[in-house]
C-alpha cells in the first residue's frame, strides 16, 4: 500500500547524509530506511570513493562521493551527519566538510547532527550562527529522532 504523500507532485525537501569509512551501521541506515520508506528524497555522500566500509567492515556504496555531488548553497536541502562509530571524528578532521557546513550555514541549507553530546554537535553549533542545527533531545532514541525528522519533513515540504 503506498503512503498518499508518496506519489504527490510536491517537491519534497533532499536530504543528504555524510559518511565517511568507520561509520555506524544501524544510523545511516535507519536514516535511508526511514526516510525512503516514507517516499522523502535522501542521498548518501561519501567523503572520497563511493565505497565505504562501517566500522564493522560492512560495506556500503554511496550514491555520490563528496568531489562527484558539489552541495549548491542557494538550494534548500537537508545535511544529516551522522556522529556514531569513527564517523563523528572523521567529519571533524576533514577540512571540505567545514568548508561545506559554513556555505549551509550562508545558504537554505539545515544541519541534523545524531548525537547531541558529541565533539561534532559542538563544532556545528559554533558555526551555525545564522539558524539552529537539530539535534536529538536528551537521551532521545535514535529511532524516535528519525520519526520526528520524518514527519518534520514530510508536513513541512
Amino acid at each position: 500500500m503506498s503512503l498518499p504523500y508518496r506519489n504527490s507532485k510536491k517537491k519534497r525537501t533532499n536530504s543528504y547524509i555524510l559518511i565517511g569509512d568507520g561509520f555506524d551501521e544501524f544510523e545511516v541506515v535507519y536514516f535511508l530506511h526511514k526516510f525512503r520508506q516514507a517516499g522523502l528524497p535522501i542521498k548518501s555522500v561519501s567523503l572520497f570513493d563511493k565505497l565505504v566500509y562501517s566500522r564493522q567492515g560492512v560495506g556500503l556504496k554511496a550514491d555520490y562521493s563528496l568531489a562527484d555531488k558539489p552541495f549548491d548553497p542557494t538550494d534548500e536541502y537537508w545535511l544529516i551527519l551522522p556522529s556514531g562509530g569513527r564517523n563523528g571524528d572523521v567529519l571533524r578532521r576533514d577540512v571540505r566538510v567545514k568548508s561545506l557546513l559554513e556555505s549551509v550555514n550562508l545558504g537554505n541549507g539545515q544541519v541534523v547532527v545524531t548525537d547531541n553530546n558529541s565533539d561534532l554537535a559542538g563544532d556545528v553549533d559554533r558555526l551555525f550562527t545564522e539558524r539552529p542545527s537539530l539535534h536529538p533531545h536528551f537521551d532521545e532514541p535514535l529511532e524516535s529522532f528519525v520519526d520526528t525528522l520524518t514527519d518534520r519533513v514530510v508536513y513541512a515540504s
